[in-house]
């Protein structure tokens, strides 16, 4: 039985967070986010300007955040996503990413990461600061990807076609079981 690890790539808003969490109710899956210390430090900003933005992103942050840290210190976030990876065992049969950008693309295509486009469009968001979409550092459409999948109509439109996605790529890459 083989580890799974996916990776999924779109704009911000289309849905890359929820694919996750419909992949959970079928499989046993693991997200691990490249970003997770770009959400850890927003949360510590916040707090020390005594600000409660009640769990939204602050995309401006995150993205000036992520910028630097690769300017002060490129492997940061790469090496310890690989880091976290690593802790879990071939228990959790899918490894899974939500937050690929392309200064990550390489290393993720290393490991072996299966890269799926999500289709659609920008869903409402209640970020406390929007993210800028022609920043450097956001999803660019010129990463290949391996498989894509439609998120233009309803939630249980979405969740079919990612089960039938993953029901695909899994008759191809040896099987996997389900929960």
């Amino acid at each position: 039985m083989a580890r799974i690890m996916i990776s999924f790539l779109a704009p911000s808003g289309y849905g890359k967070s929820t694919a996750i969490r419909l992949i959970s109710e079928f499989y046993k899956i693991q997200n691990i986010k490249i970003a997770q210390p770009l959400y850890e430090l927003q949360e510590h900003f916040y707090n020390f300007i005594e600000k409660d933005i009640n769990g939204e992103q602050d995309g401006e942050l995150l993205q000036f955040l992520g910028k630097k840290i690769r300017k002060e210190k490129e492997n940061f976030l790469t090496y310890r996503f690989i880091t976290e990876i690593n802790k879990f065992d071939k228990e959790f049969y899918i490894i899974a990413n939500d937050d690929c950008r392309p200064p990550d693309y390489q290393v993720l295509k290393e490991l072996g990461f299966i890269f799926i486009k999500v289709n659609g469009f920008k869903r409402t968001r209640n970020d406390h600061t929007p993210a800028d979409p022609t920043s450097s550092i956001e999803w660019q459409s010129e990463i290949t990807c391996d498989y894509e999948v439609d998120n233009y109509g309803t939630f249980d439109e979405y969740s079919k076609n990612l089960k039938e996605l993953l029901e695909k790529i899994f008759n191809e890459n040896g099987g996997i079981n389900g929960k």
